[in-house]
């Protein structure tokens, strides 16, 4: 127990330290320290694949952070301290990377500097790979095969720990430090960022749709969701900026419920299976009412707080302006897809296990079906009720994070105009 306990304050730790570092050493420590503690917690407390989950877990991260080594230490080579005279000052700080007159005169990613390798450039290379660095912890397909693994053989705390905080880690590192500091690579990917998204939103979903495992529908539906996040970065508008930032919110709140669901039953029956549960409603009616809640914020449902961040991630797409603007309205329309997909999984998976008979198909008895107990909607009930509050009335939020996405959209297009220039 103090080992578990020690290592979750660890991971926590690390977490709370990756989202207000703004040294780029410090932020790059911090997401290095997350990694052992979620290893442990996977490795020993897991399920009985927990061995596979936690090194694959273990291995995709340290590729990410690999190739997010390289790019810091390529920054620091080529940014100096604005405020020194006379004499040049390697600096960490991202806000200091973030501004083109810092680099250092034919430095490696000096925006001045011609060096090409095959058609990019340094930066646009730079900017690659801390796409696919961040892209991992996002994640976006292809590189979220480590997800429902990790999710399906984690202990329910960890499963929400890194469906609610460690995947909103990737979305911010790409809004933190990839699209300030290279804002015209930023532009030149939109495209492919937002491909890359609607195809995380699309076969997430379908994915989820043909899962049996509660856990692993709940993991494949994360995927889908954080493709959202990538469409509304790739428009680079206002509007899609705050859907993509309101999305990884609301997602937290809700991820963290829909596990915290699967973790109840689980600790009843020991099964995830959806198809070894029918007719649950009617022995666990405040139960049912919490997933009602959690699955109908998850597709999006107007009133819950998923709705609003979608419907802004689709504003932004088309108020993107030019000839992406075009490609990016047709993304859209496609990614309304996920959305039809979305509701289709959660409706037949409440179909299957909350209506008719009631049955399970591992002879557990009826006394361990009992309802959620004080303990459990203390737990679930405040983010069920967060989903719905943020869903009435976001304005608060958005009144926080409006002029970050206005000031992102503006460095970006006004620092990519005077580069390409």
């Amino acid at each position: 127990i103090k080992g578990y306990y020690t290592l979750l304050l660890v991971l926590n730790a690390a977490v709370i330290g990756r989202f207000v570092a703004l040294d780029f050493l410090l932020f790059y420590l911090f997401f290095e320290f997350m990694l052992l503690p979620m290893f442990f917690l996977i490795g020993i407390w897991g399920g009985p694949r927990r061995e596979y989950a936690s090194i694959k877990f273990f291995l995709y991260t340290l590729l990410g952070s690999i190739l997010i080594l390289i790019v810091m230490i390529a920054l620091y080579c080529s940014v100096q301290h604005p405020d020194e005279s006379g004499r040049i000052v390697h600096t960490f700080n991202i806000l200091h990377m973030q501004n083109p007159l810092n680099y250092i005169s034919n430095s490696i990613l000096d925006p001045n500097n011609a060096w090409q390798l095959g058609m990019w450039d340094a930066r646009m290379w730079a900017f690659i790979l801390l796409f696919i660095g961040f892209g991992i912890k996002l994640p976006v397909v292809p590189l979220h095969t480590w997800l429902p693994d990790a999710h399906v053989e984690a202990p329910t705390p960890i499963s929400v720990i890194l469906a609610a905080l460690l995947l909103k880690i990737g979305g911010y590192g790409l809004l933190r430090v990839a699209y300030p500091v290279f804002p015209e690579a930023a532009v030149q990917a939109g495209m492919w960022v937002g491909i890359i998204g609607v195809l995380s939103i699309i076969y997430g979903a379908f994915n989820a749709l043909a899962s049996k495992d509660l856990k692993r529908l709940i993991a494949y539906s994360s995927v889908s969701h954080m493709g959202f996040v990538l469409l509304g970065m790739a428009s680079l508008t206002t509007e899609g900026v705050t859907g993509a930032t309101y999305q990884m919110f609301s997602h937290g709140m809700i991820s963290a419920l829909l596990f915290l669901i699967a973790g109840v039953l689980y600790d009843r029956t020991h099964d995830r299976l959806i198809d070894n549960y029918s007719g649950l409603a009617t022995k666990m009616p405040v139960y049912f009412s919490l997933v009602l809640v959690g699955f109908f914020a998850s597709l999006g449902l107007p009133g819950f707080s998923g709705f609003i961040a979608e419907i802004m991630v689709f504003v932004g797409a088309f108020a993107s302006a030019g000839v992406n603007g075009i490609l990016h309205q047709i993304l859209a329309i496609i990614a309304t897809g996920g959305l039809v997909l979305g509701a289709a999984y959660y409706l037949w998976t409440i179909q299957r296990m909350f209506f008719g008979t009631l049955h399970v198909k591992a002879a557990i008895p009826d006394t361990q079906l009992y309802d959620v107990n004080s303990r459990e909607l203390v737990t679930m009930l405040p983010l069920a009720l967060a989903a719905f509050a943020f869903g009435i009335y976001p304005q608060p939020l958005l009144d926080v994070i409006n002029p970050f996405a206005q000031q992102l959209v503006d460095h970006v297009l006004h620092h990519a105009a005077n580069l390409q220039r």
